[in-house]
């Protein structure tokens, strides 16, 4: 369910940037960026340039989809709730999810060192999510999760189960792993 939402005007230009986690148990939150436009109105701008005004972390009810039509809704609505004091006419934009497959990556580490690594590469308009654990002890205990667009990073992350020396195999918790930057 994490996604990058893309708002444009009428004009062409970016208007917004909203992003979604879901990366604790029952808990989303989500940070949006709204521009501006570099030039004004009387001005002719081909290039489309704006520049950011405003970043804010905010915090969603969480909620389990039942298809992709209900999340882009549901993202529509929160854009709406969101910047729609700074939107002329909400029905006159462009609402763009990314179709590139982004990559994310995590740490796994507690207490007892790293355990491992964890891949995430995910396409969410094409619905598709791919996981890999990289274990840090053995390349036996690595382990491939294939996955939709409804189901959260952390819920496929809490499937893999983690091995150490003679030992039963764990789960993965949010507070064991930490995030590397997004790469696309």
């Amino acid at each position: 369910m994490d996604r990058t939402l893309k708002v444009y005007a009428k004009t062409g230009h970016l208007f917004a940037e909203i992003e979604f986690w879901y990366e604790k148990h029952n808990d989303a939150r989500g940070r949006y960026t709204s521009f501006r436009r570099l030039y004004s109105d009387e001005e002719e701008d081909e290039s489309k340039s704006v520049y950011p005004m405003d970043e804010r972390d905010f915090y969603l009810q969480y909620r389990k989809f039942n298809t992709i039509d209900d999340i882009k809704q549901h993202d529509i609505d929160v854009i709406r709730k969101e910047l729609g004091r700074d939107m002329t006419d909400p029905r006159g934009y462009d609402y763009v999810y990314d179709a590139d497959m982004v990559l994310t990556r995590y740490v796994a580490e507690s207490q007892r060192g790293c355990v491992g690594m964890v891949n995430i590469y995910y396409s969410f308009l094409d619905n598709v999510k791919e996981v890999k654990f990289l274990s840090a002890t053995n390349p036996r205990y690595d382990m491939d999760i294939s996955s939709d667009s409804l189901e959260s990073h952390m819920q496929c992350m809490e499937r893999i189960e983690v091995y150490r020396d003679r030992e039963e195999p764990i789960a993965l918790v949010w507070y064991d792993l930490k995030k590397l930057p997004v790469w696309y």
